[in-house]
């Protein structure tokens, strides 16, 4: 298939039961699993599967390494099943590891081992200050960049850490100047929802955590990539092997430019998309990006053999 893209979900898209299909269905997905549970010391079926496991996946560093564990498995049940590979891939923040690995830019345990340093790295940074994240929808970015901006130089900034689309973004900062700045928004008819698994992050406040996650990067051999990666932070594909640390450290400072990514695809043809992964998150989101762009999820047996049919 020569116009298709898979993109990966990130932190959000998680939920009790994701990949268990999967799982259930096709020795390769549990074959991941158990590879997982060995790299990390975690009994992943349990983390994913079991209602009584709801809290610890609902962690920022279990719920990281269980996305890039399931997403992975989709994928790699995706290639035996249909076995058609992208143009092009692309995740959404944390999913940006998900899309390195399938493109097998990184060994699936190195993914795992770095997401759990930043899982810890994260926390770690969040703990230091109190701050926070919030959805902006039904709002367009431009209204919502012009009102971040009125805080600039104020010791209170707050920056839009994401790009999702026209009329949806991410604001990141202090908490209580993200509760401000959100109720101005809403003045100006946005929705605004605080995220609940997450510091000030995709933003200038992360530049320590961004420093110490370069040196982790940097500890870890790469490879060269059987398919172009489009990175979040400057909507560009991945140059070469040397970009990688300096990419998925840049990330967490800068702001997820998702709706630069899929313009930059739409610019080079693509006509399908599968989210590779759980839930539908990314699916709702090229909807509102671009109509142009058939998009399919790879989350469970129904999609498998939606995605069959359309592209066998």
């Amino acid at each position: 298939m020569s116009k298709m893209i898979f993109m990966f979900p990130g932190v959000g898209s998680h939920y009790i039961g994701m990949g268990k299909f999967f799982y259930d269905n096709f020795k390769i997905a549990g074959e991941i699993f158990e590879e997982a549970s060995d790299a990390l010391k975690i009994d992943f079926a349990r983390l994913c599967f079991s209602e009584e496991s709801k809290k610890e996946l609902n962690t920022l560093e279990n719920a990281q390494v269980a996305l890039v564990t399931v997403s992975t498995a989709a994928y790699r049940v995706y290639m035996e099943e249909v076995g058609s590979e992208p143009l092009y891939c692309l995740g959404h923040s944390l999913g940006e590891y998900s899309a390195l690995c399938a493109a097998g830019v990184m060994r699936f345990t190195d993914a795992l081992e770095i997401v759990r340093s930043r899982g810890v790295i994260l926390n770690r940074a969040a703990s230091s200050m109190n701050g926070m994240m919030a959805w902006v929808i039904n709002l367009d970015y431009r209204i919502t960049e012009r009102i971040c901006a009125d805080h600039a130089g104020q010791g209170c900034e707050v920056f839009v850490s994401a790009y999702d689309s026209q009329v949806q973004s991410t604001i990141s900062g202090f908490r209580d100047t993200v509760m401000r700045v959100g109720r101005k928004l809403e003045k100006e008819g946005a929705i605004v929802y605080p995220l609940q698994l997450s510091g000030p992050f995709h933003c200038p406040m992360m530049n320590e955590a961004a420093l110490v996650m370069e040196n982790i990067l940097r500890q870890y051999i790469f490879f060269d990539a059987r398919f172009p990666v489009v990175a979040n932070q400057n909507a560009q594909c991945y140059d070469g092997i040397e970009s990688i640390a300096r990419n998925l450290s840049l990330q967490l400072v800068r702001p997820i430019r998702w709706r630069d990514s899929i313009q930059y695809l739409v610019d080079q043809g693509i006509k399908i998309a599968i989210e590779m992964g759980p839930d539908k998150v990314l699916k709702h989101l090229m909807k509102n990006n671009t109509d142009s762009i058939r998009v399919y999820s790879f989350a469970v047996g129904t999609d498998l053999e939606l995605v069959k049919h359309h592209l066998l």
